[in-house]
């Protein structure tokens, strides 16, 4: 059994998964400074690798079904299957895969919290700016004062 095209896939996978890193990276970026225009146009290229990958994902699962008859073979038991060159080189693979994947994942984190504490300072700004319901709210029913004069005469 040959696995040239499953080296041939993850070979992708990698590629677009370091893309998908150094988009992340110039994410933060962005979002440090601020650039709002920037995030978008690297927002735009982050979906269209991850539908790259999802093809690829797919191919990957179609080719293991045809060739494994398991769609849900992993890289592992592949890695098992193989001989000599092939094997190395589909070891070679699932260990530069996880660690981009893992690098992805971290940069993605370091993302989550930036964009988080960008969340509160526009919050505790909206909040020091706006007023409170509180301070113009109705806390107590207003009552109307018994009929009487503003001025008394005889005094």
């Amino acid at each position: 059994m040959t696995f040239t095209t499953l080296i041939r896939l993850l070979r992708a996978h990698i590629e677009l998964h370091e893309s998908l890193l150094a988009l992340s990276r110039r994410k933060t970026e962005a979002l440090k400074k601020n650039d709002i225009e920037a995030l978008s146009a690297l927002l735009a290229d982050e979906q269209k690798h991850i539908l790259a990958i999802r093809q690829l994902e797919e191919r990957r699962q179609r080719w293991l079904k045809e060739v494994l008859g398991d769609e849900a073979a992993t890289v592992v038991r592949c890695i098992t299957m193989a001989k000599g060159k092939e094997r190395e080189e589909l070891s070679e693979c699932h260990k530069r895969l996880k660690a981009t994947v893992e690098a992805v994942a971290e940069v993605n984190e370091l993302n989550r919290q930036l964009i988080e504490q960008s969340l509160q300072f526009v919050t505790a700004m909206i909040e020091t700016f706006a007023p409170t319901p509180s301070t113009y709210s109705r806390t107590q029913q207003y009552t109307p004062t018994p009929e009487r004069p503003l001025f008394e005469s005889k005094a």
